[in-house]
């Protein structure tokens, strides 16, 4: 893990009551603590929820080289972009959940990610007597890993958010609108969520459903204003909050950083743990998450004056280039895949174990298990493990001998370090000590 680098000094801060006296907005002049929800007052103001066990997925965690240049992708982040998409949804007015504008909102982000050909969907949520829609887009890869790049597009009553957080959506809008034209090895969701500001609700709801189906998702990096920044020290750094689970996709941010160091041009500070945004209920619900915040506090934060003029988009195209470049790079993150080839009878039978992935599968571990008969009295097994399999391989599993009479159920299994399992099964038939395979 990077050394940490943590702020103990506040010069000052100045908290101004908003929307009956239930929400701070705070002025600040040097604060590097992360923001909350508008309208919670602590941690205690959230859902209450179980905390699940963290999750783990097979995934090659160390940064390699990707399959198309990062530069590329880089170079397309810039002013223009990020400025339509964030003066979109500001021109929206304040987008307070539940309201027409924010509503609205929900349908121009819908209409923005289908027009750039992803599937898109509302994911409809409510709790607690409030309700409202999430909205996601798929960018389809090669597997079923899924990365998620996030940020909320609702905002407080008075404030039209094109920092908190107009500035994290438009960034999701911006990966959207690039990354559809390139292949991924690993699935991508771009997910803007409503509900933040009555206490980070719509990723809740989402986080939930994501683990009570057992979605894999390796990664998620959310947004949560990117964009102001006064002093060119300012300017240079961003801070990202994340658990000790998730401290990897810190690391893999840093060696972007580093990487890439002539387009983007930031220093990548860790900061930790924080509950104020919506990567919290990923970690509460076992996933690995961070949160990306700019350095300095924005001092107009949740205030009328969260506009397009107290931005800063020299940081702000930093900040989306880091952010941006970071999944494309995970998202192209070679791995192994194995697949169970042809599986064939006689005497033995046998089934190709493949690697059709990009690098080398480490300590493949498979099992051939034959059952049924007369009787069901069959009922044979063998198991072993490749030290390795490299990318492009076939190695043959064997069990012998399979003695008995009757039709029978062949079932293959194959998994290592860095895929999920995967299974293969076929009908056969078993004459005494031979073995019949059915296509």
């Amino acid at each position: 893990m990077k050394k940490k680098f943590v702020s103990v000094g506040i010069s000052f801060i100045v908290f101004v009551t908003l929307i009956s006296s239930t929400t701070l907005a705070i002025a600040t002049m040097g604060l590097t603590i992360p923001p909350t929800p508008g309208y919670v007052q602590s941690k205690d103001d959230l859902p209450s929820m179980v905390t699940h066990p963290h999750q783990t997925f097979p995934f090659n965690r160390q940064f390699t080289t990707t399959a198309f240049d990062i530069v590329d992708v880089l170079e397309q982040i810039n002013e223009p972009l990020l400025r339509g998409y964030d003066e979109d949804l500001v021109n929206f007015g304040p987008r307070v959940t539940g309201t027409p504008a924010c509503d609205q909102a929900a349908v121009y982000l819908y209409n923005e990610f289908t027009s750039m050909g992803l599937p898109t969907r509302y994911h409809n949520w409510s709790y607690s007597g409030y309700k409202g829609s999430n909205v996601e887009a798929t960018l389809q890869g090669d597997d079923d890993n899924i990365f998620i790049i996030c940020a909320h597009y609702d905002t407080v009553e008075t404030s039209p958010g094109a920092d908190d957080d107009g500035s994290g959506t438009a960034a999701v809008l911006a990966a959207a609108s690039i990354l559809r034209n390139y292949p991924m090895e690993h699935t991508i969701r771009f997910v803007a969520f409503s509900g933040e500001e009555q206490g980070l609700l719509g990723s809740h709801e989402y986080a939930k459903d994501a683990a009570s189906q057992g979605t894999p998702i390796i990664a998620v990096l959310n947004a949560d204003m990117i964009a102001f920044a006064i002093t060119t020290d300012d300017g240079n750094k961003v801070q990202i909050f994340e658990n000790d689970e998730s401290e990897w996709i810190v690391d893999y941010t840093i060696d972007i950083s580093q990487v890439y160091a002539p387009y983007i041009g930031l220093t990548v500070l860790p900061q930790g743990e924080t509950w104020g945004s919506d990567h919290y209920y990923f970690w509460q619900y076992g996933y690995d998450a961070v949160f990306y915040f700019e350095q300095h506090f924005n001092e107009y934060y949740h205030s009328s004056q969260d506009t397009m003029e107290h931005m800063n988009f020299t940081y702000y195209v930093k900040t989306s280039r880091l952010i941006i470049g970071t999944l494309a790079a995970l998202c192209q993150q070679p791995t192994p895949r194995l697949q169970i080839g042809d599986i064939t009878g006689g005497f033995e039978v046998n089934a190709q174990i493949l690697n059709i992935g990009d690098i080398t599968a480490e300590n493949v571990n498979w099992s051939i298990r034959v059952t049924g008969g007369l009787l069901k009295l069959i009922n044979r097994e063998n198991s072993d493990t490749f030290d390795s399999l490299s990318s492009g391989a076939m190695e043959n599993g064997t069990l012998r001998p399979v003695i008995g009479f009757g039709p029978v159920s062949i079932n293959v299994s194959a998994d290592s370090a860095l895929t999920t399992k995967v299974y293969k099964d076929v009908d056969g038939f078993v004459l005494f000590m031979y073995v019949v395979v059915r296509s």
